[in-house]
């Protein structure tokens, strides 16, 4: 045993003694300068690759958005907020361009945003409020609709009831608000909500 401790003695102290050297320098920190890189493509070329908004578009709590070619995410990123999806372009006139854009979330959340021809954002409105479902006592569902003349509507109902302790809907409780918002897209890429 005394042979095998004296043997393994110059490997132990072959491993605690090294050390760094006091004339190398290294980096504990590492960074790196981050450069804002200008879009490869031209805001008129990313969304004229976006299929066009048919109008009037309804979409309901339950709308499934189908995705047409798979746009290069790195253009997207130029132009979008992290995670946004495109969705359809939406010609305002000559100098504006709206796009329905997707947020995924627990419910994606769709949200008009408008641009000049430059990839400016001019401006944004969500589309959607409040979660969508049922539970005992509450059930909510939202519509939105953007029209011909670029006007959006949306509608709100909410309907709320009281319930006994097994569940069961106490009869004459139940109260349903409905709550409209209108909101115009202008020549000049404005999105005003119209009281």
């Amino acid at each position: 045993m005394k042979k095998l401790l004296l043997g393994l003695l110059p490997l132990l102290y072959l491993f605690t003694s090294c050390s760094r050297e006091n004339a190398v320098q290294y980096e504990t920190n590492p960074s790196a300068d981050a450069v804002a890189a200008s879009p490869s493509v031209s805001f008129t070329s990313f969304a004229g690759e976006l299929p066009a908004l048919a109008l009037p578009f309804k979409a309901t709590c339950s709308f499934e958005y189908t995705f047409g070619a798979r746009l290069d995410t790195t253009v997207a990123g130029s132009y979008l907020k992290p995670h946004e999806i495109p969705y359809r372009r939406l010609p305002i006139n000559k100098e504006v361009t709206a796009l329905l854009v997707l947020f995924p979330s627990d419910e994606t959340v769709p949200r008009i945003r408008t641009y000049n021809q430059e990839g400016t954002q001019l401006d944004e409105q969500d589309l959607k409020f409040n979660p969508c479902g049922e539970e005992p006592g509450f059930k909510h569902s939202e519509q939105f609709t953007i029209q011909k003349d670029f006007t959006i509507e949306h509608l709100d109902s909410t309907t709320r009831w009281q319930f006994d302790a097994a569940y069961n809907e106490v009869p004459n409780t139940r109260k349903l608000t409905v709550t409209r918002k209108r909101f115009k897209i202008s020549p000049q890429g404005d999105i005003t909500e119209i009281k």
